[in-house]
């Protein structure tokens, strides 16, 4: 069989479906993409805040989480690379644009890539099905694929699964694809929010609205260090938000889905050490002898953050300054686990099939044809374009594969 009369079916027209689709298309193989919504690609509209951040300057493992990796990101990373990625869009027309390491399309439009993408899409010659709805998916005897699809059967020899995870069901990743993934004999880990607000037990509704730069520590119940962040802090009612606060929550997820305590650890002041913030404060108190201790920190912070901070320090005690650096330079919280379970305002997912189930071309090692990408694996990146970047990798992979799987 020649490699133009490949079939690849693909289930999903989000970002890693249609890289999926075109690299299947550009190798050869006759595509069809089913989408269960009424247009594709809808999600990516809404990333980057609308402005599509797609990549990043540095990319490496330690940019994404994982409990189930064993070298599959680093190979992944190593086979396409950010230049790559770049070079994937600008295949397109996409120029790229760089802004503190991240990359965005030029013109800051998320609709700019999905445009070069359905048109890429469409010169290929790839079919395009919407509203599909749920599908009858099937492993056929002589190892081909059957897809029934509003009354009408399709049959692939390759399938490429990009359904997305559950976070954004008005976009039409609604969790479908598990229930798919099972079906066809796949195991997944638990699923968890992922670039998700941190659940605090403290109601923070006084600091609310506020943004700051903060350094975090995820701790377990014995003040272990489990993670790491820095970046800006938006504190609202139920916890904490905000780039350092999400880049946390996948591994604090995890955590709380164990069962273990979870607790964040933040430095208000992250420009100076203790001693630095301690030497900064007395030199201010004598610089503004007529000024209380709220007064001395303007400047500093803004000020419905002071007042949450001096509120609970009585100044009348010897170690006050003590206290203050306390709040300052460790304010510390327990989690909820209610957050294990709320994906209202998750920007992706933790958990999804095991990447050592996988092989380095994205397909299920116990299921020849299938190839799974995106959101449904078990990883997910920090903010600053890695998922999406995770997303086009892995389609452009699995779609390579896929149009040479009987060759």
């Amino acid at each position: 069989m020649s490699k133009g009369s490949v079939r690849v079916s693909v289930i999903g027209a989000g970002a890693s479906g249609m890289a999926g689709a075109i690299s299947s298309a550009m190798a050869g193989a006759c595509v069809t993409v089913f989408e269960h919504r009424e247009s594709p690609l809808k999600k990516l509209l809404i990333t980057g805040n609308g402005k599509c951040n797609f990549t990043n300057k540095s990319i490496d493992r330690s940019c994404y989480h994982s409990s189930t990796d064993e070298g599959f990101i680093d190979e992944l990373l190593s086979g396409f690379n950010t230049d790559d990625c770049i070079a994937f869009l600008e295949g397109m027309g996409i120029r790229a644009r760089e802004r503190r390491g991240c990359l965005y399309p030029y013109p800051d439009t998320a609709e700019s890539v999905r445009s070069a993408l359905l048109m890429q899409a469409k010169s290929l010659g790839i079919t395009i099905i919407t509203d599909c709805g749920d599908m009858d998916v099937r492993e056929c005897d002589d190892g081909t694929f059957s897809l029934n699809c509003k009354g009408q059967t399709y049959v692939s020899d390759s399938l490429i699964i990009a359904c997305g995870s559950c976070v954004s069901p008005n976009t039409g990743s609604d969790g479908s694809g598990y229930g798919l993934l099972r079906q066809l004999g796949a195991d997944l880990t638990d699923i968890s929010p992922a670039l998700t607000p941190l659940v605090t037990l403290e109601d923070l509704t006084s600091i609310k609205g506020i943004r700051c730069d903060a350094a975090l520590k995820l701790l377990d119940a014995k003040g272990s260090v489990v993670e790491v962040s820095s970046g800006e802090l938006q504190p609202f009612d139920g916890g904490l938000s905000g780039i350092c606060a999400m880049d946390i929550s996948s591994a604090a997820c995890r955590m709380l889905k164990r069962g273990d305590r979870a607790f964040v650890e933040a430095d208000l002041y992250p420009v100076t050490d203790d001693e630095g913030f301690m030497d900064e404060i007395k030199s201010r108190m004598r610089l503004f002898p007529d000024r209380d201790l709220a007064g001395c920190l303007i400047g500093l912070f803004p000020k419905k953050l002071i007042n949450y901070l001096v509120h609970p320090v009585d100044t009348r005690r010897e170690d006050y300054l003590d206290n203050l650096l306390k709040r300052v330079k460790h304010l510390r919280f327990e989690l909820k686990e209610e957050m294990t379970e709320d994906f209202s305002r998750a920007q992706t997912v933790s958990g999804g099939v095991p990447l050592c189930d996988i092989d380095q071309h994205c397909m299920l090692k116990d299921h020849r044809g299938i190839y799974v990408t995106g959101e449904l694996l078990d990883a997910d990146g920090i903010c600053g374009g890695y998922n999406l970047h995770f997303a086009f990798a892995t389609g452009c992979i699995a779609g390579k594969s896929a149009a040479g799987s009987l060759v």
